[in-house]
């Protein structure tokens, strides 16, 4: 009985270490690095298939109406009227600052890669303290 669930706990581990280097690899391959020529500052939904879009092109910002089957131009805006926030990787860099970064929180200009997903430490922490505190 004991060998079961130590074979148990051991197959949960490896399949767990999968799920997270997979999500650490996509997450890789699926960011924008920070020069990227095109990044969408923000997208607001109309409606189920309908959105308007920010995007920052180069030095030029333009307002795109989206739907699912086409992209349009409403307009284009000056730079200097938006505010344009510098591009953060989403990975964190190898050398941390402070121990309040070491504990794997993610900074507010820095998220962490799986940031309020099940897979990050920092969800399970907020669970495990919740989970445990007493009610007075």
């Amino acid at each position: 009985m004991l060998e079961l669930a130590v074979r148990l706990v051991f197959s949960l581990a490896v399949v767990v270490g999968l799920l997270l280097l997979l999500a650490r690899l996509s997450a890789k391959r699926l960011a924008s690095g920070a020069g990227a020529p095109i990044r969408v500052l923000h997208r607001q939904s109309l409606s189920r298939n309908g959105s308007v879009a920010l995007v920052a092109v180069g030095d030029r910002v333009l307002v795109l109406g989206t739907t699912d089957q086409q992209v349009s131009l409403l307009t284009e805006l000056d730079p200097d009227e938006v505010d344009i926030p510098e591009p953060t990787s989403i990975f964190r860099p190898k050398d941390t600052g402070t121990a309040a970064e070491d504990d794997g929180a993610a900074s507010a200009d820095r998220p962490a890669a799986a940031a309020g997903s099940i897979l990050s430490p920092q969800t399970w922490r907020q669970a495990f303290d919740a989970a445990t505190r007493r009610v007075s």
